[in-house]
């Protein structure tokens, strides 16, 4: 039937709000990327931040019959987590709770928890959660349970199957089930009767039928995701454990998973690797089952051509270079909970390879600076090949399981089929004692003769994993659309008759993630691929994996870095089709979300795979939106900055006296007004700092060492906020510290003339950027004796930005500074708490443990609030769009504690933001240490 999707999408905002619901086109097709090669946009798209809102949903998608997926990370590779009709992505700050058992052996997750941040507060337990998957740091509990995703350790014995102990479900008629609660279970008996009936039929239906309970048995002794998890029919027989175990890898097509409990694992406290370096792969597969047991935790394979991919990169080990064609590596980790154990771990394994000649010896490490450079070859694998693919091609990751015995031929088959089919690039590597591999490819999809010859690929993949070696066609990556018409070929007719039987108990209408698993379609996985047009070198690499999302301060204001990208490939794709209009349509509907609002903090190019730097993009998109007007204003402003930066300065003085005559209203009702004549008025509010003042320079002394000291424009413009109980200005206060350490103390003589550029820069502006850059490494150079004094930079963003003009001078950064020369020589009067943010210049920068180190030393206890990655304040960008700085910041005031009174970081305009939303004064880590040290 037909679905009127605009009554779908007025009965949602009825139910709903109007936040939570968006049908705008640029938002839907954003929203509508995953990991995955497939792109399917929704009609509408809901952000649900609870449960009820999740039976609101459902409620008006039965009303209308229209379909609905639901999404959590989206790091996906299967194409389960997009969809047609209503797609329901969890919110940005519901479905969050972590609570640990006493006992630390069970715990309780929101389906939206990212998995690390789950072993992060197990960690110092000694404990974990089973499953770890690759993407464990950006893939969200939801989606690793709905998938059934393990990872490199977890294998078949720790998985979210063997380690789930009850779940919180949403089911498709709204019917609200606590498995781990014996009232709601009782509820769930006499509501659902029928359906605890019909599994129970199922499972002694499966069990009487031997041949399809040995098949089953079989089936799962490897790892596999291909269909329904049926072997929950032959393992448990009550009704509420059946169910509880088919949650896990139905991937959103049965039941929604608001919160899963888990039983946690030792997370083993000592560790030893070892790289195993055979003549060949077939070696290096029939060494698996001989060390497999208890003594190895995971061993990871690697053919030659994943070695020749990481040869050379940084990191890698030298020796990779010299190893003849052909050679195979098997990483090796051993884990323990005392070093005795290990130590006996790693013997037995090398005893047991003692039959093998290797080409280089067989040596395990306890020193994680060298077994991390191991672990770092396989995790950077994936990334250094879809990173170097040529562009405009797609990278497709498969993942299939054999029994350990089939390894060796079946990588030999993997080979020939890629090279069969113009798949060369290809690789294999994979989680050798699961008997599982991990394939690449970079197939272009640029005409519909690339879409057949990987449709005959695929076909000849199935014909030869089910066929041939009887093994599973998805291991730990879920069915998806991606395998979904090879579930009956892998399972047969009687097997997946049982998958329909349970479909059909949980959602009868089909409204559940419809064709996902189940789909009669066979050529379902080769269609609505998604295209990946050329857009620029920034991005170009873009693998839609949404590891940057996790640290993107605009998430939960519009889009991320992966959905700005995929925007931009559509109106690229539109311009290279000839559709002009729609392109230039879709580019003037996403400006705001794709440029005008992206922060370009740069956290997104630490988070991304393969170095892809969408902040830099964004600011290279702004330049040609500059009007002519707008370039003689940041013309005027870069040849006159030093009188701007004092009438600014003087200004906020001003609106501070102001303000204390009129009161909030009335400022902020003039401030608006003179907004709308200017757009380089910015916003207010009764946080707002006063101008700053430059303190004159001390007569020098002799005998001390001289130090070149630069005010950067933040500090020296906004001084102290109505809330910070020290009303100096930021270079006050270093001059007071240097002098305090034993230093001279020097500054240009017309610092506010002086800018590193990083305010033109940040409107697109890169001339004018570059050449205030330059003017201001020319003048701090005259002060230097010929390149002998540092030059001292008191803004972690300015900092960076003069060091990016390759200065022939020492820039140090304050806080470098602060700690390396003199942190040590100072007596330190600690305080009880602060609060030290950690942002995105810190992070850039890698300053984060010379920052930490200044507050552990002059406080007792240092608050870093959870989740804060970049304050969002973007430079001035916070003056105009102070929207990005409220999301960012919208959960940082309930994170800190009431007895902490005053936070720190090391930029001005970002400490500005952070005490408007915190409710506490931030100011510089200077401020801290030179009180500290009175």
């Amino acid at each position: 039937m037909s679905i009127n999707y605009e009554a779908v999408v007025r009965d949602l905002r009825k139910a709903l709000g109007e936040k939570p619901v968006t049908d705008e086109y640029v938002r839907r097709f954003a929203w509508s990327t995953d990991a995955s090669y497939f792109r399917i946009v929704p009609e509408v798209v809901v952000h649900a931040e609870d449960v009820q809102q999740v039976k609101q949903t459902l409620e008006v998608a039965r009303a209308h019959g229209a379909p609905v997926t639901f999404r959590a990370a989206g790091t996906s590779l299967a194409g389960q987590a997009i969809g047609e009709g209503i797609l329901l992505i969890l919110g940005h700050d519901g479905f969050r709770k972590i609570e640990v058992s006493d006992d630390a052996m069970k715990v309780t997750l929101g389906a939206a928890v990212i998995g690390t941040d789950a072993n992060a507060v197990l960690a110092p337990l000694n404990r974990k959660i089973g499953p770890d998957p690759a993407t464990i740091a950006s893939a969200m509990v939801g989606g690793i349970v709905a998938n059934n995703a393990s990872g490199m350790c977890c294998g078949t014995a720790e998985n979210s199957y063997q380690t789930i102990d009850s779940a919180k479900l949403m089911f498709v008629d709204g019917t609200y089930l606590d498995s781990g609660c014996e009232k709601s279970r009782a509820a769930f008996q006499k509501s659902h009767g029928k359906l605890l009936d019909g599994l129970a039929e199922l499972s002694h239906k499966t069990r009487h039928n031997q041949a399809l309970a040995d098949r089953i048995r079989k089936k799962f002794a490897i790892k596999n995701t291909t269909g329904y998890g049926i072997n929950s029919l032959v393992d448990f027989t009550e009704p509420f454990d059946i169910l509880n175990h088919l949650m896990v890898g139905m991937e959103g097509t049965l039941a929604f998973i608001e919160e899963v409990t888990y039983h946690t694992v030792n997370e083993a406290r000592f560790k030893a690797s070892a790289m195993a370096v055979f003549h060949n792969m077939e070696d290096a597969a029939r060494a698996i089952p001989i060390i497999n047991g208890e003594s190895v935790a995971a061993a990871e394979l690697l053919d030659w051509p994943s070695i020749k991919a990481v040869t050379g990169k940084p990191g890698m080990p030298d020796y990779l270079g010299e190893l003849p064609e052909l050679s195979a590596i098997l990483l090796i980790e051993s884990r323990a909970d005392d070093p005795e154990t290990l130590e006996a771990y790693t013997q037995e394994i090398c005893g047991k390879l003692s039959e093998f000649d290797f080409l280089r010896p067989v040596e395990f490490t306890t020193d994680p600076a060298v077994f991390g450079k191991y672990w770092a070859m396989r995790k950077g694998l994936f990334p250094i090949v879809a990173g170097e693919r040529p562009k405009g091609t797609s990278v497709i990751i498969e993942d299939v399981a054999f029994e350990l015995e089939h390894l060796a031929a079946a990588a030999s088959d993997i080979t020939d089929l890629m090279h069969k089919y113009g798949y060369p690039e290809g690789c294999i590597y994979g989680h050798a004692l699961a008997g599982n591999f991990h394939f690449i490819i970079t197939p272009a999809f640029s005409s519909q003769a690339d879409i057949d010859n990987f449709h005959k690929f695929m076909d000849e993949i199935a014909e030869m994993v089910i066929n041939k070696y009887d093994g599973s066609m998805k291991a730990e990556h879920g069915t998806g659309r991606a395998v979904a018409p090879y579930v009956e070929m892998e399972w047969g007719t009687e097997a997946y008759d049982l998958m329909k039987e349970i479909k059909e108990l949980f959602d009868p209408e089909g409204i559940l993630n419809p064709g996902v698993i189940l789909n009669d379609d066979p050529k379902i996985h080769v269609k609505a691929i998604k295209p990946c047009p050329v857009v620029d070198d920034f991005v170009d690499r873009c693998l839609d994996c949404g590891f940057c999302e996790k640290t993107c301060p605009t998430s939960a204001l519009n889009f991320t870095p992966r959905q700005r990208i995929s925007t931009l490939r559509e109106i690229a794709r539109l311009e290279q089709a000839g559709e002009q209009a729609a392109a230039d349509k879709l580019r003037a509907d996403g400006k705001y979300d794709i440029v005008d609002t992206c922060a370009a903090c740069q956290l997104c190019t630490i988070a991304c795979p393969v170095d892809n730097k969408m902040g830099q993009l964004a600011r290279k998109l702004r330049g040609p939106n500059i009007t002519a007007g707008q370039q003689k204003f940041l013309d005027f402003q870069a040849n006159n900055f030093g009188a701007v930066n004092g009438v600014i300065s003087t200004g906020f003085d001003m609106l501070n006296v102001i303000h204390k005559v009129a009161g909030d209203n009335l400022t902020g009702g003039m401030m608006k007004i003179a907004q709308k004549f200017s757009s380089e008025v910015p916003y207010w509010n009764p946080n707002f700092a006063k101008g700053g003042k430059l303190p004159k320079m001390p007569a020098p002394k002799a005998g001390q060492k001289t130090v070149v000291y630069f005010p950067a424009c933040g500090g020296r413009t906004f001084g102290a906020t109505p809330i910070d109980t020290d009303k100096r200005s930021l270079p006050e206060v270093v001059v007071t510290l240097l002098e305090r350490a034993g230093y001279n103390v020097v500054t240009t003589e017309k610092t506010r003339d002086l800018c590193c550029g990083q305010m033109w820069e940040s409107k697109g502006d890169f001339k004018n950027a570059d050449a205030k850059r330059q003017e201001l490494i020319n003048a701090v150079a005259k002060l230097t004796d010929g390149g002998e004094l540092p030059v001292i930079v008191d803004a972690l963003s300015c900092t960076k930005r003069t060091l990016g003009g390759n200065p022939n001078v020492k820039i140090v950064d304050l806080v470098e500074f602060m700690h390396d020369e003199i942190l040590p020589n100072l007596r330190i009067n600690k305080k009880s708490n602060v609060a030290l943010h950690l942002g995105c210049s810190a992070r850039t920068m890698q300053m984060e443990p010379k920052m930490q180190a200044i507050a552990d030393a002059c406080s007792e206890q240092v608050i870093k609030p959870a989740g804060i990655e970049c304050c969002g304040y973007a430079g001035e960008k916070g003056l105009y769009k102070p929207e990005i700085n409220e999301v960012a910041l919208r959960n940082i005031k309930k994170l800190i504690p009431a007895e902490t009174k005053e936070g720190y970081y090391a930029n001005r305009m970002c400490e500005v933001g952070l005490t408007n939303h915190s409710g506490i004064a931030y100011r510089h880590l200077a401020y801290l240490l030179e009180e500290c040290t009175r």
